[in-house]
């Protein structure tokens, strides 16, 4: 409960209560390119309510400079001499903010795995560091990371490149992906579905085995997803899925691929 600041028994008008400058946001960065990082603090230079306090080249600087400065923010690189940007995040103490700056994609699951707020990909856009800088203002920050379930504990997790920002997806959460010449489109639970540039041969990589099945040269289902298969004329079939309202149908080949594998697994068949 907020007690109103009076003066003679009366309430102080909000035009008569002192104002302050908010702080401005204390940022450090690290990165061992020297053009990559002068770069982030020239886009971080256009908004007045952030100073960037310090660079560091490498991660021992980095904690050296964190120690001694008390940021509010660490923008870090991932790949640098010694030890990476990930094992800096890692060690954070919680009230400072941990930033991923990289030019690669496949740091996503472990970023997030400490706590990032964010995952930026090089080079950075001034467009994608007003969304950063707005969601650290919205009170996005560390903490321990919350707690997955035990049954997720082994679960694979699929980094997504979405245009400038990259998401992060549970392999349970894949329907089907489809092959889009050099790029795929996934449908996914309880989202809309989403192009990737990502050949079906980097899925079928990723992609637990005991999960997913490549039925066709361009078409990867989700076996424990399927609600029920339904014969069509002429051999083929419609899959229908859990908790979605989406349905994908197949030729004669792939529904005699799909039905080798899915036989034994007492999945229900519709006539």
């Amino acid at each position: 409960m907020t007690v109103p600041l009076v003066i003679k028994d009366r309430p102080m008008p909000d035009s008569c209560r002192p104002s302050a400058e908010p702080a401005p946001l204390r940022v450090l960065l690290v990165d061992d390119e020297s053009a990559a990082s002068r770069w982030m603090a020239d886009l971080l230079s256009r908004h007045q309510h952030v100073r960037v306090v310090g660079r560091a080249r490498q991660a021992d600087q980095a904690e050296a400079l964190i120690a001694r400065l008390r940021p509010d923010v660490v923008f870090l690189d991932v790949e640098m001499p010694g030890r990476d940007g990930l094992s800096v995040l890692d060690r954070l103490d919680p009230s400072i903010k941990g930033v991923i700056v990289t030019a690669y994609e496949d740091y996503a699951v472990e970023a997030f795995d400490t706590a990032a707020v964010d995952y930026l990909l090089k080079p950075v856009t001034a467009a994608r560091l007003e969304r950063t800088l707005a969601r650290l203002a919205d009170g996005g920050g560390r903490g321990p990371a919350p707690a997955r379930p035990a049954t997720d504990a082994a679960e694979p997790r699929l980094s997504l490149p979405i245009g400038r920002e990259m998401i992060v997806v549970p392999a349970s959460e894949v329907l089907w992906v489809e092959s889009r010449e050099n790029y795929s489109q996934a449908a996914l639970l309880g989202r809309p579905p989403l192009v990737v540039r990502r050949p079906l041969v980097q899925w079928e990589a990723e992609l637990p085995p005991d999960m997913f099945l490549r039925v066709s040269r361009s078409l990867i289902v989700g076996l424990r997803r399927i609600a029920m298969v339904r014969w069509q004329w002429q051999g083929g079939t419609r899959l229908e899925f859990c908790g979605s309202d989406a349905s994908r149908t197949l030729g004669r080949s792939a529904t005699r691929r799909l039905k080798e594998r899915i036989d034994r697994r007492g999945i229900r068949f519709a006539q």
